[in-house]
């Protein structure tokens, strides 16, 4: 064989192994992705929630928040008495593949939206930010809503202050309160934001639910 028959020769087989060893590593990720899809699955049985097809309000809030991957896992079941949803979105097919997560408590009645989010300086001007009362609040979260009437009725000061010490982004999605994350939650992660949410609810004065914003 000569020098060059050789070189090759030697090249084919480099490029054989290389091919070899990125089929083990997909093959690899895909099943513990797998173990990993089935290991969530049982958490959400021990939590006494169950499959269910993905929710299509939840899916259009997805849309909402830019997530082009696809809905992949959703589950429903109680908490506190309330209606629950969590609803996993897949970004590819192995352990690695970046993911979110939505999480939502349903509403004893259907609202207009509203979002709650941390304030960034520097996205200040891509978009409205009402003022409440609270300086304080003002200065940690971010409002954007149907209207400062209706957003200073649901966040009024006993809310506000509770928010300070629990700080989380929701999003009223008709009659769905929902957060969301971007990366696999932990059973107690998942447990503390659904405890949030209701602690949110709880504090939404009940005239919200009765009045008629549509005509306000």
């Amino acid at each position: 064989m000569s020098a060059e028959e050789f070189g090759r020769a030697a090249v084919l087989v480099i490029l054989l192994l290389a091919t070899v060893f990125v089929g083990v590593v997909l093959v690899d990720g895909y099943r513990r992705r797998r173990r990993a899809l089935v290991y969530r699955a049982a958490l959400m049985a021990w939590n006494g929630w169950s499959p269910a097809p993905p929710d299509p309000r939840l899916v259009a809030f997805g849309t909402l928040l830019g997530l082009q991957g696809q809905p992949t896992q959703m589950f429903t079941g109680d908490f506190r008495g309330r209606r629950l949803f969590i609803l996993y979105y897949e970004f590819g097919s192995t352990e690695e593949s970046p993911e979110a997560c939505l999480i939502a408590l349903r509403l004893p009645g259907a609202l207009p939206p509203l979002t709650v989010s941390e304030d960034v300086p520097m996205e200040r001007v891509l978009g409205e930010d009402i003022e409440l009362e609270s300086q304080a609040f003002n200065d940690k979260f971010r409002v954007q809503g149907y209207t400062r009437r209706f957003a200073s009725a649901v966040l009024q000061p006993r809310l506000m202050e509770w928010m300070l010490l629990n700080p989380l982004r929701w999003h009223v999605a008709g009659n769905m309160l929902v957060t969301w994350g971007h990366h696999e939650l932990t059973g107690a992660e998942i447990t503390a934001r659904l405890e949030t949410l209701a602690g949110v609810i709880d504090r939404i004065p009940p005239f919200v639910f009765r009045d008629n914003w549509a005509t306000s």
